[in-house]
């Protein structure tokens, strides 16, 4: 009867889960009145259902949201309350698989050990877990795409400087003139520090710390030499894409390296198994005719012994 209870209310949670996550939300009306003034940073409209309000005090009172994590959920397009709900139904669907196929089982008369409640409780620590997994492949994911866009930002800044433009001229019509994530990133920084008359290696500055992107931060110090000693711009954001092509030239050919390793992984276990396949009869055959004849056969008692024929 507990059993049963138990597996009624997990079905329930998760069935109301199921449909608040399903559930379409209006877009805040901060957001719809921000979109109207000018270019603002795309993000998923935020959830503002209770219980993930609920989930998101609680991790924070837990120290699990941290302003760490608030980062990367912002690099990844992804809302603190979409990563509440998504550990919350990830917990309570690998706590609920287990105990739902050990009643069913039950219920059919097979009975499995107690091991099946460990089971459970390892299936809700690792849904608990998934989602940070998750966003850790997309941050690492997206700070590599927003190097490649910032290397072709940077040859289109150069391309305008050599046709006499002037660096913030050139900076702002090179972030108008491409597409794409890291491209919205940057014409938005640079957007906004116009409205604030701030200057442009700030908003480079703030940008890298937001995002967690040592290359605009450096672009950033390059841009405050040249505002304010009249360092050569166009020689050192020259430099700076050569270095960023050179890195990920790198880091594509040792992540091809990687790969090439990974694949010569199964072609070595499948042919040891051929060995294994090939040579195990051969020495089980050898080892059985060369077996030693027992002391029964050697003593002429051959009574009631099975004992090979004698020369």
């Amino acid at each position: 009867m507990t059993v049963a209870l138990m597996l009624g209310v997990l079905a329930g949670a998760g069935m109301w889960l199921t449909v608040v996550a399903a559930r379409p939300r209006p877009a805040p009306l901060g957001e719809v009145l921000a979109a109207l003034t000018g270019p603002q940073r795309p993000a998923p409209a935020a959830g503002t259902d209770p219980a993930t309000r609920w989930m998101l005090r609680g991790l924070a009172t837990l120290g699990l949201r941290t302003p760490e994590r608030d980062q990367q959920l912002a690099l990844a397009g992804r809302t603190p309350e979409a990563w509440a709900r998504d550990k919350l139904v990830g917990a309570v669907g690998g706590l609920a698989v287990p105990l739902l196929v050990w009643g069913g089982l039950a219920a059919t008369g097979i009975v499995l050990p107690p091991v099946m409640a460990g089971l459970a409780l390892a299936g809700a620590a690792g849904g608990w877990l998934l989602p940070d997994l998750s966003l850790r492949d997309q941050v690492a994911h997206r700070r590599k795409a927003f190097q490649y866009g910032l290397s072709a930002y940077l040859d289109l800044v150069n391309v305008i400087l050599a046709g006499g433009a002037g660096i913030e001229t050139a900076l702002v019509a090179a972030a108008d003139a491409g597409d794409g994530w890291a491209f919205a990133e940057i014409r938005h920084a640079l957007h906004r520090a116009q409205r604030i008359n701030q200057p442009m290696w700030a908003a480079f500055d703030d940008l890298g710390t937001d995002l967690g992107v040592a290359e605009l931060r450096d672009l950033a110090s390059s841009l405050g030499l040249a505002g304010t000693q009249g360092a050569r711009i166009r020689a050192s954001l020259a430099v700076k894409a050569d270095t960023l092509r050179a890195r990920q030239i790198s880091e594509t050919e040792a992540a091809a390296e990687a790969t090439t390793e990974r694949m010569n992984l199964p072609t070595a276990v499948l042919l040891l198994g051929f060995l294994v396949f090939i040579v195990f009869p051969a020495v089980t055959a050898i080892s059985g005719t060369t077996s030693p004849t027992s002391p029964t056969c050697i003593a002429g008692q051959t009574a009631g012994a099975d004992c090979p024929p004698q020369p």
